[in-house]
């Protein structure tokens, strides 16, 4: 990244990059905004933002991330999505737009008037979320905010606020405690950038730890694992959140060091981003021993103690049991509690639960009558 930059002498230079640097990560020289291809990667659309008001950037972040992610890059696909909704910005105003040339020229000097008004744009890029919002509870159940997501939420938010000193966080739950659905709905609700969820590879393996998360953050995957790694200690900053699930399994048993985890401690030193992992009680004491051996005392210390850890109940909360069979349309669940918990301390614990539920509804709806404890006692014996 030493390499100078060319501009054509009849360009004028872009405004100073918010991320301190003049050389697009890839390697490629910056430009006039007219030179650039549409660019999916985080660097770029954190750059980019940078031209909007204050009004537009998150939703442009979002925007250009939906574009990416749900559209496969494809702006005809995105522009046909839009115009389905009623949005009339045909395909030359968004690819304006995605190129951060709403309000610029093609030499990145700042026009008189944008090409659509700051209301037309946000109302677009609302439609846009509402939908795929909709879109992706379709056909599920809803998510069902419960004590025990309420308190993942709680902890992740206080961990990944600005002024904290420690920003690794350790949720500690049993299989079926309702943590990944959490993790996955946090993720949701803030899924302009700033929050990405993924699963510890099965394997250890850190490359493909670093090839998931710089996937995630629009890298290519065709890159090196170095260049993988250098793009993310360069891409994640402060405001970054990051919910790793499932960490036992980076646990290398047949060695001392544990290369993914000094990578992800790496990765929050230099960046700054919040870290969160997600562990079960027996890794929690397999965790405990390697304290005592000292490799896991900087975790320790950086999530600012043990005590300080997130550690969800062994078994769903009754009210929670209650709450969520309230959700499938049980009436008068409080009366058919000691049957429900039940079916939530079996192993499996809230999934077990689901299974059940989800069930029950089935032979509800077969039967065309509403959901009762007969249904879900019949979906417990199936």
């Amino acid at each position: 990244m030493s390499e100078t930059p060319t501009i054509s002498p009849t360009a004028v230079a872009l405004p100073p990059s918010p991320i301190g640097i003049a050389q697009h990560p890839i390697g490629r020289p910056q430009g006039t905004i007219e030179s650039q291809s549409l660019r999916f990667d985080d660097v770029t659309i954190e750059r980019e933002a940078s031209y909007f008001p204050e009004a537009l950037r998150e939703p442009y972040v979002w925007v250009k991330t939906y574009t990416r992610e749900e559209c496969s890059r494809d702006l005809n696909v995105m522009t046909e999505r839009a115009k389905s909704l009623g949005i009339t910005f045909d395909k030359t105003t968004w690819s304006r737009i995605l190129r951060a040339k709403w309000n610029r020229d093609a030499n990145g000097q700042e026009r008189l008037s944008p090409i659509t008004s700051i209301d037309s744009l946000s109302d677009a890029i609302a439609k846009l979320r509402a939908y795929h919002k909709s879109g992706s509870l379709r056909g599920r159940v809803p998510f069902i905010m419960t004590s025990v997501a309420q308190d993942i939420f709680s902890y992740i938010d206080l961990k990944r606020s600005p002024d904290r000193v420690n920003r690794f966080g350790i949720v500690v739950g049993h299989t079926g405690s309702q943590k990944t659905s959490s993790f996955k709905e946090y993720e949701r609700q803030r899924n302009h950038g700033n929050t990405l969820w993924l699963e510890a590879p099965e394997n250890a393996a850190t490359g493909e730890l670093i090839s998931r998360m710089s996937a995630a953050f629009g890298y290519s995957e065709t890159h090196s694992s170095q260049k993988k790694r250098a793009y993310l200690l360069n891409a994640i900053k402060p405001h970054r959140c990051i919910i790793v699930d499932n960490v036992q399994d980076m646990f290398r048993r047949d060695r001392a060091e544990q290369p993914a985890f000094s990578f992800l401690r790496r990765l929050q030193d230099e960046t700054g981003c919040c870290i969160i992992l997600s562990i079960t009680p027996t890794f929690e004491r397999a965790l405990m021993r390697g304290m005592i051996e000292g490799y896991f005392e900087q975790f320790e210390g950086r999530s600012g103690g043990r005590d300080t850890w997130l550690r969800l109940p062994d078994y769903p909360p009754d009210d929670d049991v209650l709450q969520i069979a309230q959700a499938f349309g049980l009436g008068d669940p409080e009366a058919h509690r000691k049957v429900l918990c039940t079916i939530a301390h079996q192993p499996g614990r809230i999934r077990r639960l689901f299974e059940v539920l989800q069930q029950a509804k089935i032979y509800a709806s077969a039967s065309k009558a509403p959901l009762t404890i007969e249904h879900i006692r019949d979906a417990q014996e199936s």
